[in-house]
């Protein structure tokens, strides 16, 4: 009895598993589920209709479903065909023995077709909407692979629907302006063991966006609640230009309006990230850049304060062999980029990173530049370093364009030169909020002119061998639009030097400073210097209330100060007394420069030339014509200079002018002009008023002659005109020196 059991349950168990292999392997062939599954995917959509020849169902071991192969199937959506080459139905296994629909899944594999044809399958199980954009998406191409469709228990399309296949020699429209041109690519479903079906994987194995290449290009796309996350490794490699750059800039926001013009070759990888709602647009933007560039050209703004450095700067910059790395995501774009950098006819090589702050709107930035084949000054030193020398900038920068400049490091250096900033904040101005430290040494035609060093702690100190003068000097006689410190600014101010250059051959020993800057203006100062044992100058400001404030300045020696004039060389010897009341509408000043010579004045020497005084003019040209002194009175507004009265007396020549010198710009003068001695025998012989007016020989009635001159100040224009009575003022200004002088000799 127990050997019957046993064989029976042999033979069973052996019937059981024969039966589970054959309907594995073979299945079995019934119309019990058709007119079924016919009406249910009827009930999903009204406009498909499923055709099949006869149903085999299969046991599926690995997930322990049913699995209903219908056999030559095709789907009639709207009278359109499409001939699958399989359809499988996994289905619950009570379905068999309830004969309820409780489908699971449904693959649906089809042989190559149009493109187009993948909107037809997708309208089945897709929202309306959804579908519209596919079909604008898929231009043109050939499809096939499988569709995964999974269903819920209640019958409804499930959400991780997935796509097997290739495409092929397809047009995908990204947007109206982005599309992918003869693409072929791999389609492959993105599972996840514990999750299931994750998403689509698409490998590129040909295509382009414009002339970039995009072979190797890996595309996933996952659900993730009601959007699609897409994320890319985009590999391109060929040309690009500006055109194309802004439509895929604009694709993802990107601000590139300080550009004219972009073109170039490029091998690079980039990772571009985002997602895509239900309405298909773009969300949540990021990508990643790293590759090589063969050649890259960019056109930008000019910068003003670039040139003031790098006067041979142009704003179309050129790149060549340059390595790149760009990150962008939420909070923070960063870019490093290495290479050679082209200036004039050659490259340099150059290494920069930057990272952009998105929340507040700031850079940081550091780097080293090679500036061998660069010009490259800094005016304020009188620093020029020409093409060819070895040289080499290093920074680092935190800045907000037209906010604040901080520069937490800054290093250029030569084989002698070298000029370091530390900690030194700067406005949108470039003007002076805070300072740390500033070194520096340099040469100039192979003789040193600046060695100092400044550093601020409670105070601003200065103190070093040398400094070159001649800027600050020429800055003297130019107004410009920014100031030294900003109106923050407010520190105590220490200068020793022991030596410091005008240009001439009036250099100062010896130069000390004090002063007091508040709200970035000079509120008081006291300077002095030393010539030589019995020469000295001196400088003063002090303030008289909050609107004014004087300027005195004390010179021994004048040419220092009138050496920056365009329009007069060749001056020599001389005194200067200088004084200037300041306040915010302008300033009102008085000058006197005493005992001098001038030989080479240009407009003079044609002045007197056309005034018929040859004599005096072959002076000029020689020796120099001497004067007495110079009296000047005048005021200024802005950048224009107005002369109010000007006199300047010799044993040659004297002269009376008026008028305005828009500085650096404009000269514009008038005035009367006579021989010296002429005006001593007019003066002598006042009480003769009539022998004055017509003279007492022939020839003696023209005294002198009023003149014009006008124009830039190496090009004035210079007219005259002869003139028989000099005025008024001319005689009483004349006289009151002549007396002035008089009582002076008496002392």
């Amino acid at each position: 009895m127990g050997k019957f059991f046993l064989r029976f349950f042999f033979l069973l168990l052996f019937t059981v598993v024969s039966l589970i292999i054959y309907l594995s392997y073979f299945g079995v062939n019934t119309d019990k589920f058709d007119n079924l599954i016919k009406n249910k995917v009827n009930e999903v959509n009204q406009h498909v209709k499923l055709e099949f020849q006869k149903t085999k169902i299969h046991l599926n071991l690995k997930e322990l479903n049913l699995v209903v192969k219908l056999q030559n199937p095709k789907i009639l959506i709207k009278n359109n065909e499409i001939v699958l080459s399989k359809l499988d139905l996994f289905l619950s296994l009570k379905s068999f023995f309830s004969l309820d629909f409780l489908l699971k899944r449904a693959e649906v594999a089809f042989i190559r077709n149009d493109i187009k044809d993948l909107t037809k399958i997708t309208n089945i199980f897709l929202p309306k909407l959804i579908n519209k954009q596919l079909n604008k998406i898929f231009d043109k191409g050939n499809l096939e692979g499988k569709f995964v469709i999974p269903f819920e228990t209640d019958g409804s399309l499930g959400k991780d629907y997935g796509f097997f296949g290739k495409i092929s020699d397809a047009s995908i429209n990204l947007t109206k302006q982005f599309s992918i041109k003869n693409l072929t690519a791999r389609i492959n479903d993105l599972n996840d063991n514990d999750n299931g079906h994750q998403g689509i994987e698409i490998v590129f194995e040909k295509g382009s966006i414009y002339d970039l290449e995009l072979e190797d290009t890996i595309i996933n796309l996952k659900r993730v609640r009601n959007e699609i996350k897409i994320d890319s490794l985009l590999r391109t490699k060929g040309k690009f230009n500006f055109s194309q750059i802004k439509k895929i800039s604009s694709l993802f926001g990107l601000d590139i309006s300080d550009f004219n013009e972009i073109n170039g070759t490029a091998d690079l990888k980039s990772n571009i990230n985002f997602n895509l709602d239900n309405r298909f647009r773009i969300k949540n933007p990021s990508y990643s850049m790293e590759g090589d560039i063969a050649y890259f050209e960019i056109h930008t703004d000019k910068k003003r304060i670039i040139e003031n450095y790098l006067p041979e700067y142009n704003p179309k910059i050129i790149l060549k062999d340059t390595n790149i790395k760009l990150v962008n995501s939420e909070s923070n774009y960063k870019a490093e980029l290495s290479g050679y950098l082209k200036v004039n006819e050659t490259f340099d090589s150059f290494k920069i990173n930057k990272i952009y702050n998105y929340d507040k709107k700031s850079f940081h930035t550091n780097g080293v530049i090679d500036l061998r084949n660069s010009r490259f000054k800094v005016s304020r030193l009188n620093y020029n370093k020409d093409r060819g020398e070895k040289a080499n900038l290093s920074f680092d920068i935190n800045f907000a364009l037209d906010k604040y400049y901080n520069i937490n490091k800054l290093k250029f250096s030569t084989d002698k030169d070298k000029i370091n900033l530390s900690n030194v904040k700067l406005n949108k101005n470039f003007e002076i909020i805070d300072l740390k430290k500033i070194e520096v040494k340099t040469f100039l035609n192979e003789t040193k002119n600046n060695d100092f060093f400044i550093e601020k702690s409670d105070k601003v100190k200065i103190t070093g061998q040398i400094f070159d003068a001649q800027p600050l000097l020429k800055s003297l006689y130019k107004k410009t639009d920014t100031r030294t410190f900003s109106k923050n600014f407010t520190s105590e101010l220490k200068i020793n030097f022991d030596k410091a250059l005008t240009g001439t051959n009036d250099d100062i020993s010896n130069f000390s400073m004090i002063a007091l800057i508040n709200k970035g203006s000079y509120v008081k100062l006291s300077s002095k210097g030393n010539f030589s044992e019995n020469e000295i100058v001196e400088m003063s400001i002090y303030q008289h209330d909050n609107d004014k404030k004087t300027l005195q300045v004390i010179s021994d020696r004048a040419r220092p100060f009138v050496k920056n004039f365009d329009f007069i060389k060749g001056f020599e010897d001389g005194k200067l007394e200088y004084e200037s009341i300041i306040s915010k509408e302008g300033s009102n000043s008085d000058l006197l420069i005493t005992d001098f010579k001038v030989s080479k004045v240009p407009a003079l020497a044609k002045l007197l030339t056309l005034a018929s005084l040859q004599g005096i003019a072959d002076t000029l040209s020689g020796e120099g014509i001497r004067f007495e002194s110079f009296e000047m009175k005048s005021n200024s507004e802005g950048n224009v200079l107005n002369i109010e009265d000007a006199l300047a007396m010799g044993p040659a020549v004297s002269i009376l002018l008026e008028g305005y010198v828009d500085k650096g710009k404009t000269v514009s003068l008038r005035g009367t002009l006579i021989p010296a001695t002429k005006l001593n025998s007019i003066i002598a012989s006042i009480p003769l008023v009539g022998d004055i007016l017509v003279g007492k020989k022939t020839g003696e009635g023209v005294v002198g002659v009023s003149f014009k001159m006008k124009g830039p100040p190496k090009d004035i224009k210079t007219t005259v005109n002869p003139i028989k009575t000099l005025t008024p003022r001319f005689i009483v200004r004349a006289v009151e020196k002549m007396k002035k002088k008089k009582k002076e000799e008496v002392k």
